[in-house]
C-alpha cells in the first residue's frame, strides 16, 4: 500500500470515530437525532377544561342516514329553519351540514361556562355572511390579526355573549362565560389535550356526572332512582343505530355500590314492566304499556351497570313518519 492510501485510511478513520464521538454525546447512548419540535395547531378539545360535568357528541350525517331516525331528524330541522329568524349562512345550516356536533356545559358558581363545537362545518359556509332577517350581519370579527379568527354577536341585547371561533379543519366552536376566555388561551397556546372517548358506533351520546348532577335528598330519598345513585360516578346514554335501542352504563366508585345497583335496576325494570304509567300509580285506560322494558337487558362490566332498552316496536314504526310540528318547535 503507498504511502498516500495509507494516510488517507487514517484520516477516514479519525473522521468516523469524531463523528461517531460527537453523536454520541449530542444524543445520548442508542438514540438517534432528535426530531425538530413541531408546534401545536389549535384543537378544538382545549376549549374544555376536562371532561364536562355535561357532555354530549351528536353525529347529523349518520343520523341523517339512518333507516329508523333519519326521515325524523330532517324534518326538524325543516321546521327549525322556518323558524329561525336568521337568513343566509346560520348556525342551523352548520348544524346539518356538519359531522359532529360537541356540546360541554360546566356547573360553575360563577357564570355560565358551556362550549358548543361543530366538525366538518360545509366548506361553502362563511360566518361573515351570516345575517338576520332584514340582511344585517350577526357578526363582527374581534381581531383581523389573531391565530385563530374570534366572531363576537353584533346584537348583544337579544342575544347571548359569546364569541364564534374559526378553527382549521373545518371546525367551529361557540364559547359562553369562561369557556370564551378559556378558548382565547388555548387556541392561541394550544394545550394538547386529548379529545373524550365516546362510543364510536353511536348516533347520539351523552354523559352526565353524576357526583354534581345527581346528587342531592331529591335523588337520595327517591325510592326508584335513589339505590342507583349511590356512591355513582357517571351515566352514560347512547343512541344506537336501527333498532338498537338506548344503552345506558352507569359507572361506579366500587364493586359494592355497583352489585346493589345491578340488582336494583334488575327489580326496578321488572316492576316498571307490569304497571301502566298513571299519576295515582293505577292503571290508565288508554295509557301506553310499560311491558316493553321486560326485554331489557341488565348487565356489568367491572364497576359499570349497563342497561341495553329497545325501542318500543310501535315507536320504531311511527317515528319516520314524525313531523317537527310533532314537537311543536
Amino acid at each position: 500500500m503507498s504511502v498516500r492510501c495509507s494516510r488517507c485510511l487514517r484520516a477516514m478513520t479519525v473522521l468516523a470515530l469524531v463523528s461517531s464521538a460527537a453523536l454520541a454525546t449530542s444524543c445520548g447512548p442508542g438514540e438517534g437525532p432528535r426530531p425538530a419540535r413541531r408546534e401545536l395547531a389549535p384543537q378544538w378539545q382545549d376549549v374544555f377544561d376536562g371532561t364536562p360535568e355535561l357532555y354530549a357528541v351528536v353525529r347529523p350525517q349518520t343520523i341523517k342516514r339512518d333507516a329508523v331516525y333519519g326521515t325524523f331528524f330532517k324534518n326538524v330541522l325543516r321546521m327549525a329553519q322556518a323558524k329561525t329568524p336568521m337568513r343566509g349562512a346560520t348556525t342551523l345550516e352548520a348544524l346539518e351540514g356538519c359531522d359532529e356536533i360537541i356540546v360541554g356545559i360546566r356547573k360553575d358558581g360563577t357564570g355560565e361556562d358551556s362550549a358548543i363545537v361543530f366538525r366538518g362545518v360545509p366548506a361553502s359556509l362563511d360566518p361573515q355572511k351570516m345575517t338576520d332577517a332584514t340582511g344585517h350581519p350577526v357578526l363582527r370579527l374581534v381581531d383581523a390579526r389573531a391565530k385563530v379568527p374570534e366572531y363576537q354577536w353584533i346584537d348583544r341585547q337579544t342575544t347571548s355573549e359569546g364569541s364564534l371561533f374559526i378553527l382549521p379543519d373545518r371546525t367551529w366552536v361557540g364559547a359562553l362565560g369562561e369557556a370564551r376566555a378559556r378558548a382565547r388561551q388555548s387556541f392561541a397556546s394550544p394545550f394538547g389535550r386529548p379529545i373524550p372517548k365516546t362510543d364510536a358506533d353511536a348516533l347520539a351520546v351523552v354523559r352526565l356526572d353524576a357526583t354534581t348532577l345527581l346528587q342531592g335528598p331529591r335523588f337520595a330519598k327517591s325510592p326508584l332512582l335513589g339505590p342507583l345513585t349511590r356512591k355513582l360516578n357517571t351515566v352514560t346514554l347512547a343512541l344506537k343505530p336501527g333498532k338498537g335501542g338506548v344503552v345506558a352504563t352507569l359507572q361506579y366508585a366500587d364493586d359494592d355500590a355497583c352489585a346493589w345497583a345491578e340488582m336494583h335496576s334488575k327489580r326496578l325494570l321488572e316492576e316498571l314492566g307490569k304497571q301502566e304509567p298513571s299519576a295515582t300509580g293505577q292503571p290508565r285506560r288508554g295509557a301506553p304499556s310499560l311491558e316493553w322494558l321486560k326485554t331489557a337487558q341488565v348487565g356489568r362490566e367491572g364497576n359499570a351497570v349497563t342497561l341495553k332498552l329497545a325501542i318500543p316496536a310501535r315507536l320504531l314504526e311511527d317515528l319516520p313518519n314524525a313531523s317537527g310540528g310533532d314537537l311543536a318547535l
